[in-house]
């Protein structure tokens, strides 16, 4: 008898094992809720992305001069997304909440950096923010 309770406990402890590690993989598949599908472009120009799935945030920081304004496009036909537009340790100068689809300009009143922050709820589609320099127009 001595030989099984040997082999049972080895086997509850490999038993205990397992269920452990299947635990803790279960557990980290729900943690993966930041998800992003899609293509990105940052530069002097812009900010665009163009997704199949947006559950995160993404941003973008843009040097821009008083006069110039952003072109602003958001399009998508799922989910939505919280967009802001602002300089650092100030009010934005655009803030919306579950937004769907919308165009429109800022006017950029003040020089200075940036931050754009682009929120994704269960979302697909595009979003874009050109830069139209006040010397181009």
């Amino acid at each position: 008898m001595q030989g099984k309770t040997g082999w049972q406990r080895i086997l509850k402890a490999a038993a205990g094992i397992c269920m452990l590690a299947a635990m803790l993989f279960v557990l980290a598949g729900c943690a993966t809720g930041s998800v992003f599908y899609g293509t990105r472009e940052s530069g002097t120009l812009g900010f665009r992305m163009k997704y199949s799935v947006l559950n995160k945030e993404e941003t973008a920081d843009l040097n821009l001069t008083e006069g110039d304004s952003l072109e602003v496009s958001l399009s998508h036909t799922e989910g939505s997304v919280d967009v802001s537009v602002g300089m650092e340790g100030k009010e934005p100068i655009y803030q919306g909440n579950g937004q769907q689809n919308a165009e429109f300009i800022l006017e950029i009143t003040e020089t200075g950096n940036y931050h754009i922050s682009v929120s994704g709820h269960q979302a697909k589609g595009n979003v874009s923010f050109i830069r139209v320099s006040d010397e181009q127009e």
